[in-house]
């Protein structure tokens, strides 16, 4: 038992029974008798298709594009050298269109090496950009709390040493009572001196790691042999 399967006779593309034109090539699949089918007898084992190469339409070629606004580039600078302001801005502003053309055709076409290092390159910036907007934005957060942190322990380093000063004027005067209350009060001053001595390390920590993760996202993988993979020929099993 055989399935027939409708084929386009242009591009030999399996289609749908209804189709009325080609979803590859385009081509009208109306006429006498419709395009020819293939059967599974076609070929002894099974219907074979050929696969087409992809065809895009309305899409620039990106190595042209790219030639013509290096051209114009250059036309750009050698006319604004020679202090040909008008051309030269009118060149220069061709010459960026086109690169914007250029990084679009890339993306839907990156089968060219133009556009495969185009697209690397732009990709190595934008990255590269983003962790430095990311750590700058870490150490700023970071900076304004070790500030605000600053000013909140200078407060209490002065009332320690006034606390101090008048402890020891209690303890000569053997004021039992306001030794104690003073010691208490020097406790609850070491206790929140500590409290913001570890805010400033957790921002620190909370700081270096964003800009870790911001690193690691940059980063080109790795790949690295398993632990357990033989260092030379002669050190794999026999």
């Amino acid at each position: 038992m055989t399935d027939a399967v409708r084929t386009c006779s242009s591009c030999r593309l399996a289609i749908a029974e209804d189709a009325r034109f080609c979803p590859n090539c385009g081509s009208s699949l109306e006429g006498a008798g419709g395009p020819p089918r293939a059967t599974a007898g076609d070929t002894p084992g099974g219907i074979s298709y050929s696969q087409p190469a992809p065809r895009l339409f309305g899409v620039l070629a990106p190595l042209p594009t790219f030639v013509l606004a290096t051209i114009l580039l250059v036309g750009a600078l050698i006319s604004l050298l020679a202090q040909s302001w008008v051309l030269g801005v009118m060149l220069l502003a061709f010459s960026a269109a086109l690169f914007v053309l250029f990084y679009g055709a890339a993306e839907r076409d990156p089968s060219s090496g133009v556009a495969k290092t185009a697209l690397s390159i732009v990709g190595r910036i934008s990255g590269w950009t983003r962790f430095a907007t990311g750590s700058a934005g870490a150490w700023s957060g970071a900076g304004r709390r070790l500030y605000d942190i600053r000013r909140e322990l200078g407060p209490l380093r002065r009332e320690r040493r006034e606390v101090l000063v008048a402890l020891g004027d209690a303890s000569y005067r053997q004021d039992e009572a306001t030794v104690a209350s003073l010691r208490a009060r020097i406790a609850e001053i070491d206790d929140a001196m500590a409290a913001r001595e570890r805010e400033r390390e957790e921002a620190l920590a909370k700081a270096r790691k964003r800009v870790e993760d911001e690193r690691l996202e940059v980063r080109d993988t790795q790949f690295m042999p398993p632990d357990d993979a033989p260092d030379s020929p002669a050190d794999a099993p026999r």
